[in-house]
């Protein structure tokens, strides 16, 4: 039961569904990039943490793998190319959030726990990346005024504002958890329905 604190490990009919949301959702990443008014609608922090929480200690690097894919192909197609130093950051914090997401997951605690981890991690992201972007853009000046520019209203002349990406990216994240949420759902009780067919008398 979700809420349950006391959470059965997940079917492999379910993890198997999880993967595919994770890929499904890597795959819209990269698709929608070209969007201007999709930008940054990507759910992050759900897919690192989420992702993770779900599956587990012996699966917590593949959301990491996919996001570190699509981060590098995003760089080729946008022209950037290569392993640049955001890269680099958001794979280190990717993988931070993932690791503790694994470790958590062994609770069997997940929900709300998932949600909550990922709204927590999608903020902390947010200030990290943009404390990151601070200190190496010099359109900012260095200083706690220009720390607090960079994670507002951003860089001048350039739109969306640097907030409307937090909106977004916390709206992302939360349809995302709901999504994963049903698809657990759906696919414990369909496994639990195959257990009472399976034991019933012939």
């Amino acid at each position: 039961m979700i809420g349950s604190a006391t959470e059965t490990p997940l079917s492999r009919r379910s993890i198997a569904l999880i993967g595919s949301l994770l890929l499904l959702t890597v795959v819209y990443r990269v698709a929608v990039s070209h969007v201007d008014f999709l930008g940054n609608t990507a759910p992050l922090m759900a897919i690192a943490f989420g992702g993770a929480l779900l599956l587990g200690a012996r699966f917590w690097w593949i959301p990491v793998v996919l996001l570190v894919a699509s981060d590098l192909i995003l760089g080729v197609w946008h022209g950037s190319g290569g392993i640049g130093r955001y890269t680099l950051m958001s794979a280190v914090f990717y993988l931070a959030v993932a690791w503790l997401a694994g470790r958590a997951g062994r609770s069997g605690k997940i929900w709300p726990m998932m949600w909550c981890g990922t709204m927590l991690c999608s903020v902390l992201f947010y200030v990290f990346a943009n404390t990151f972007s601070w200190m190496v853009f010099a359109g900012y000046e260095k200083s706690l005024a220009g720390w607090w520019q960079a994670q507002t209203s951003g860089v001048p002349g350039i739109n969306p504002p640097a907030w409307m990406f937090l909106r977004n990216a916390l709206i992302a994240d939360s349809i995302w958890c709901g999504i994963a949420g049903l698809v657990v759902l759906l696919g414990r009780t369909r496994s639990g329905v195959e257990s009472a067919v399976a034991e019933r008398p012939a």
